[in-house]
């Protein structure tokens, strides 16, 4: 009979460069093609982990703090998150990009109000399989971008 893990606590003995790649196998696992530390130069940005396919990109901040944040932390994080997503939407690598920031503990937050998703990474699996699913989650495209599959709701971006 085989065991279950507890994925929070199996992330939490990891280190930040181990959850960083924990994550990227979660992406991976998908099918998502992944880039770890991906760097923009002007200005220069640094994105955790880029996760990309023909639809959709993510662009994940890994956060693994040992104890949970407040909500004005959160949020800080999230803008510099979306900027970071304009700003490699403005590059041509991807054309809809989905901020996230994965956690190691459930924030009790899903969605901010900017949109960004808030994952924990016990939550990782479902969150890929099923982001399409909230009107919540922000989609920050291109609008030269000629994927019109995409949700048309509020938490849309076009640069």
């Amino acid at each position: 009979m085989g065991s279950v893990v507890d994925v929070e606590a199996f992330s939490g003995s990891l280190d930040w460069k181990q959850f960083e790649g924990l994550a990227e196998l979660a992406f991976e696992s998908f099918g998502y093609q992944t880039v770890r530390n991906f760097r923009m130069p002007k200005p220069r940005m640094e994105i955790d982990l880029l996760a990309t396919s023909k639809r959709v990109a993510f662009a994940v901040d890994c956060k693994h703090w040992k104890r949970t944040v407040g909500h004005a932390t959160m949020l800080a994080l999230a803008e510099k998150q979306v900027k970071r997503c304009k700003s490699l939407v403005r590059t041509g690598r991807a054309n809809n990009v989905i901020p996230v920031i994965l956690t190691l503990h459930d924030e009790f937050l899903a969605v901010l109000e900017n949109g960004v998703a808030i994952v924990p990474v016990h939550k990782i699996s479902d969150f890929i399989l099923n982001w399409d699913s909230s009107d919540k989650v922000r989609v920050i495209k291109n609008r030269r971008s000629r994927d019109t599959s995409q949700k048309a709701n509020g938490n849309s971006a076009t640069l």
